[in-house]
């Protein structure tokens, strides 16, 4: 809340001193009618414009909030948390370009405070202006070094823009999120980056099934050196990995055992000595493929769709927030591509989606194919004979992304931005079978980008010869 200067009575001062004890006293509704009722008394009165747009702001009217805040800087300039504030609302309504110069202004208002500084990076890092936004991370970590936000999302900001020896330098700052030092986690020494021939190692998964797949990438590399490898990874990707690296020991992750190995390194931490520039990937980095029984159960079904196309979409994460929605279109979105003829739709979005698949099909008059009794977020097997078998991927970046990719699947990315992983290219340095479409940076339309995936799709079509 902004503070009452002075005590002296002035219009409407008793029912602003009323409302705020409701506040405090959790008392909402009583709250926000004792600001209202003040603003119509005196609408000079800039913490009572503050704290409604707090209140409004907690019940997720952002314009509101964004109303109350613009009075409460008009009215009191200084007032650093007011601009803060009417950053944050403006960013919730996608507009970061404002939320940018709201953010500058709370800098100047509030000196030592890191908070203004945090949120001007995060909103230099949606607008893709990466160099900038790092400048930003860095002014925050010299207020306050421990600050985990910061530390990530510098690395996430140096890694997007393609720099690539600071980036992973700073991606190492990952485990201060976790409160965790990999280094003590096993006996052995931590690997740096020191040579491996005939060295036993061993590689641990720390993060989720795409990063896994990812970072799975650089094994070839240590095998080719001369290692010894184990690899500690989800039990889902056991069987495919094995098949993947025959050179290298694939295991359950907890079971490697109670062998002596001469390093240990988390799978994340390997581009850091293995991916120093743009010219240390591969040039193909396709490495999964199903076992014959999956794929041939899977080709038949899909050959009983008849002629045409086959492609399979995944629109959004299974760990969806507020937050996290922005960053996904809707499937409800997609008609541009799913209106796309000659094109047998195959579901491959691996949660709880029978509804939004529902209501795709009647708004279009389409068919998504799915089959029951498929578990598409555990049965990973499966899932890659499936998407072996199709002729392309339209996903947003989500680990069906990386399954693709590693299959060397056409696979399009519906994308916001901000997937680092691409390193600011088009075509994923790490899967080059992958190509993301990206929405225009600071912008919350998806309407052209889904556009433009459509016609990608099509000529697609056309080049194949499906009517």
């Amino acid at each position: 809340m902004i503070g009452l200067q002075g005590a002296a009575l002035v219009p409407g001062m008793d029912v602003l001193r009323r409302g705020i004890a409701a506040q405090q006293a959790g008392d909402r509704v009583r709250a926000m009618a004792a600001y209202r009722k003040t603003i119509r008394i005196n609408p000079g009165l800039a913490p009572a414009h503050f704290n409604l747009g707090q209140l409004l702001r907690e019940d997720r009217d952002y314009e509101g909030a964004v109303a109350c805040f613009e009075s409460a800087v008009r009215l009191r300039p200084t007032a650093g948390d007011a601009w803060l504030n009417l950053g944050a609302m403006l960013e919730r309504l996608e507009r970061h370009q404002e939320a940018v110069a709201m953010y500058r202004r709370a800098v100047e208002c509030v000196g030592a405070d890191a908070r203004p500084r945090y949120n001007l990076a995060n909103a230099l890092l949606a607008l893709g202006e990466f160099s900038e936004a790092a400048e930003s991370y860095r002014a925050v970590l010299e207020m306050e070094p421990e600050h985990s936000g910061a530390q990530w999302n510098l690395a996430t900001a140096l890694l997007a823009g393609g720099s690539f020896g600071p980036g992973w330098t700073q991606y190492e700052q990952r485990w201060a999120q976790l409160g965790v030092e990999p280094a003590t986690r096993f006996p052995w020494p931590l690997w740096a980056g020191e040579p491996v021939a005939a060295k036993r190692i061993l590689v641990w998964r720390e993060q989720g099934l795409g990063d896994e797949l990812l970072f799975a990438t650089c094994l070839r590399d240590l095998v080719a050196a001369g290692a010894e490898v184990t690899l500690a990874v989800s039990p889902r990707l056991v069987g495919m990995l094995t098949r993947a690296f025959p050179g290298v020991t694939v295991v359950d992750d907890g079971a490697w055992g109670d062998g002596e190995y001469d390093f240990h390194v988390p799978l994340g931490t390997l581009p850091r000595y293995l991916r120093k520039n743009r010219d240390a990937f591969p040039l193909q980095s396709k490495f999964l493929t199903p076992d014959s029984a999956h794929a041939t159960r899977w080709s038949t079904r899909l050959d009983e769709l008849g002629p045409g196309l086959k492609v399979g979409i995944c629109w959004r994460s299974g760990m969806m927030t507020e937050e996290r929605s922005r960053t996904y279109s809707r499937l409800e979105e997609w008609g541009p591509i799913l209106t796309t003829p000659g094109i047998h739709w195959i579901n491959l979005q691996y949660d709880d989606c029978q509804a939004e698949l529902t209501a795709a099909e009647a708004q279009h008059g389409i068919t998504i194919h799915r089959w029951d009794g498929e578990d598409l977020k555990n049965d990973l097997e499966s899932v890659l004979g499936l998407i072996w078998n199709l002729d392309a991927v339209v996903t947003a970046p989500t680990a069906v992304s990386s399954l693709a990719g590693a299959a060397g699947v056409s696979t399009w990315q519906i994308d916001n931005g901000l997937d680092w992983t691409a390193h600011g290219e088009d075509r994923s340095p790490w899967f080059p079978s992958i190509r993301l479409i990206r929405r225009t940076f600071g912008s919350a339309d998806w309407l052209p980008v889904l556009r433009r995936a459509a016609m990608e799709l099509d000529a697609r079509r056309v080049e194949d010869g499906v009517a």
